[in-house]
């Protein structure tokens, strides 16, 4: 850190009032969710997938039932495609937001826009409209329902599971388009690891012509890095760059547009070696000294959008932790440890669904005031409650 006269604890109050952590919320999982810029979906079943504790870590009192309603039933909130070209969940009044915003951002060697492009055949728009026609009277189907409804379920067979290529048809191709596109959403996921999805054209869900919205690609992208810079209070070109996947290059006259506009400005001192930029809606919180800040304990997904930055983590925490995505033997889990504004540690835990076990691994807390702190062991108790675990078991 820098020598410059500023209190760190106010910065780091600002940060995690930004997102929600410094006091859980009250507020709709709606608003929450467009607060922070939405929750990346992720897949791993270790312990609740990333989404759920994500909110059980920002909203009073959160079950996690109260997201798939949200999700699945109301559609407040809706999956798509959007940073990185990863899956998060957003508010579906900020859909066409998103997917604006973020159709030109490059990963894999393309963006969602030069692939659909890409695919845009006649034959594949002529299976796009048959797919519609053919699933309008349905409420809700798997993908391996739909296939069956079309009798196709051979040839779906023989490309996914026996790779054959042959069998690639237009319909399957029109298929991942429609749902790149959110004329297919997910009304549902059944139990089981994977958590498969059920689909259902937008019209069912009520929404019409979203998708053809007409919305300026630049201001689009615009909204989406001042939205980002409001949802972490104070940021840099580089961290929004890590976290959305525009270049750097791309959103540096964005954030010159924005200071231009009171909307950003820069600190006036640097922090570490760098200026970083607030929010104009944060900055009257950088006078005086730093509030109590209470002692409440949050365990943090590794997949939460607040610590996916760890050169921006450290700067601000001093804290960083490793952990391999895809290694299956011996696999960890952190669950990075929040007392108030600090990290203190990381727990490695994995949830026996079968035995209804909460399993600790590993615990680390580096911060040896904390060894034996209550409010973490409120806190994992908690957390094994709302897997609805019947023992917590430590290794």
């Amino acid at each position: 850190m820098s020598n410059a006269n500023f209190d760190i604890n106010v910065i780091r109050n600002i940060i995690l009032e930004s997102q929600h952590l410094l006091h859980k919320s009250e507020d709709s999982i709606e608003s929450i969710v467009s607060d922070i810029c939405g929750l990346q979906y992720d897949p791993n079943p270790t312990i609740h997938l990333n989404q759920y504790i994500m909110l059980w870590n920002r909203k009073k009192d959160f079950k996690a039932e109260q997201l798939d309603i949200a999700a699945y039933k109301e559609f407040k909130i809706v999956e798509t495609w959007t940073f990185k070209r990863n899956m998060f969940f957003v508010p579906s009044g900020e859909y066409s937001l998103y997917r604006h915003a973020a159709k030109g951002i490059v990963r894999w060697g393309e963006s969602d826009e030069s692939w659909l492009k890409k695919g845009n055949s006649p034959d594949v728009c002529a299976a796009e409209k048959e797919l519609k026609e053919s699933l309008l009277g349905f409420d809700g189907l798997t993908l391996n329902q739909i296939w069956d409804k079309l009798n196709l379920s051979y040839e779906w067979h023989k490309y996914r599971r026996e790779h054959d290529y042959s069998y690639n048809l237009p319909i399957f191709r029109a298929f991942y388009r429609m749902c790149r596109r959110g004329d297919f959403l997910t009304c549902g996921r059944n139990p089981g690891t994977f958590k498969e999805p059920v689909y259902i054209l937008k019209e069912k869900a009520g929404f019409h012509d979203w998708t053809n919205d007409f919305i300026d690609e630049k201001q689009a992208i615009k909204w989406a890095v001042e939205k980002l810079t409001a949802s972490f209070g104070i940021t840099d070109l580089v961290h929004i760059s890590h976290i959305s996947g525009y270049k750097t290059a791309d959103i540096l006259p964005v954030f010159g547009e924005l200071e231009a506009e009171n909307k950003i400005s820069k600190l006036p001192y640097k922090i570490g070696r760098k200026y970083y930029y607030i929010h104009s809606s944060k900055v009257h919180l950088l006078s005086g000294k730093a509030p109590d800040c209470p002692c409440e304990v949050r365990l943090i997904s590794p997949m939460d959008t607040m610590v996916r930055d760890k050169a921006w983590l450290e700067t601000f925490f001093d804290y960083s932790f490793t952990f391999e995505y895809f290694k299956k033997k011996g696999m960890k889990w952190p669950l990075s440890i929040l007392v108030g504004n600090q990290f203190v540690g990381y727990l490695d835990c994995r949830m026996d669904w079968k035995t209804k076990k909460f399993i600790i691994k590993e615990r680390n807390i580096f911060n040896s005031d904390f060894n034996g702190y209550k409010g973490i062991e409120l806190a994992i108790q908690d957390l094994a409650a709302f897997h609805n675990a019947g023992e917590i078991v430590e290794n």
